[in-house]
């Protein structure tokens, strides 16, 4: 009887567990440390637990009398597969027509290069195949960007490029930016802080043009034990929502599900919108080239105020090759209305 009572505890401490792994906005954990990266791997996760049912059930067929309990866990990691696969197809797993720009249009390409590994010439093609207007790079210094800006400028596209740096010598404490000169004149804002680990870019129209404010982005991975850092990182994003015309880009280190809780909706940061989420690819990784997309992470976002609608969105993933363990990521706006 007792063994009884204790197997029944452990199967409801495992469901309660599994639960709040699929779903830990329940609790408003999605940020909490261990949670916020056992949620980040949904594809991986609903593998892994159907690839351990199977074995369950396999042994439970041979072991007679373990069979009912390993029915049970078989049974329980089967349904976890089921709810995390259909988190991912309600936000889609991948709906890649981007069209063709018209003229209003403004494209955004953002790739972490991991520390100038992607080279100039790679960026380049990338910006230009997909006619860019406004290239983040997270992990980029400025030298590097630059020979992104020259070789773009050789084909007869000109780009002014920002860079912010957090320590010298170390390319991935770079973040850069290049914005096309299409856009108009930009300055670099300095007053509204940074992101704490890694350097972030924030960027204004500077000739009084209608031209959004530019924000690129990369926050710390919350790798640590608490990662308050990374926390505070989303939060310093999210305000950055606070104006009326703002793009977003660049490498978060959160999923949809990270963001949940710093806007109204799920895949919003105030007011911002997430571009993979509106257009049906929120489920496809971008890290690491490593895996599969549909077994990695989707934590390379571009995002955007109401005034703009997305009108497509890419996850790239032929250069998987060119150095990063990062996939770049495009989407193209339109002015809503």
């Amino acid at each position: 009887m007792f063994r009884r009572f204790v197997a029944i505890v452990a199967f409801v401490a495992l469901a309660a567990a599994l639960t709040l792994v699929a779903w830990p906005q329940l609790l408003g954990l999605q940020r909490a440390p261990v949670l916020a990266l056992a949620v980040s791997f949904r594809g991986a996760a609903a593998a892994a637990a159907l690839a351990v049912a199977v074995v369950l059930t396999a042994v439970g067929l041979v072991l007679h009398r373990l069979r009912r309990g390993l029915g049970v866990l078989a049974l329980l990691l089967v349904a976890f597969a089921a709810a995390e696969a259909g988190v991912l197809v309600v936000r889609g797993v991948g709906a890649p027509d981007v069209p063709v720009a018209q003229a209003d249009d403004v494209t955004v390409l953002s790739w972490n290069t991991l520390g100038d590994s992607v080279p100039a010439q790679v960026v380049a093609r990338a910006a230009a195949e997909n006619r860019a207007t406004v290239v983040a790079l997270p992990e980029t210094t400025e030298g590097r960007a630059r020979q992104v800006a020259d070789l773009l400028a050789r084909q007869g596209s000109t780009y002014t490029v920002f860079s912010r740096s957090q320590q010298a010598g170390i390319p991935a404490r770079s973040t850069s930016v290049l914005v096309s000169t299409a856009l108009g004149r930009y300055r670099e804002v300095t007053a509204d802080g940074d992101t704490v680990g890694v350097p972030s870019v924030v960027l204004d129209p500077a000739g009084g043009q209608n031209a959004p404010r530019i924000v690129a982005v990369h926050t710390t991975a919350p790798y640590d034990l608490d990662p308050a850092t990374w926390r505070s990182d989303l939060r310093w994003v999210a305000a950055r929502c606070s104006e009326r015309n703002v793009l977003i880009a660049g490498d978060f280190n959160a999923t949809i599900d990270h963001l949940d809780g710093l806007g109204p909706a799920p895949g919003r940061l105030r007011t911002c919108r997430d571009a993979a989420l509106a257009t049906g690819n929120a489920a496809v990784g971008t890290w690491p080239t490593s895996m599969p997309a549909l077994i990695g992470t989707p934590i390379d976002h571009v995002l955007a105020t109401p005034n703009w609608r997305f009108t497509g969105f890419r996850v790239l993933s032929d250069d998987d090759a060119a150095g990063s363990d990062h996939r770049p990521v495009l989407a193209r706006l339109r002015p809503a209305g």
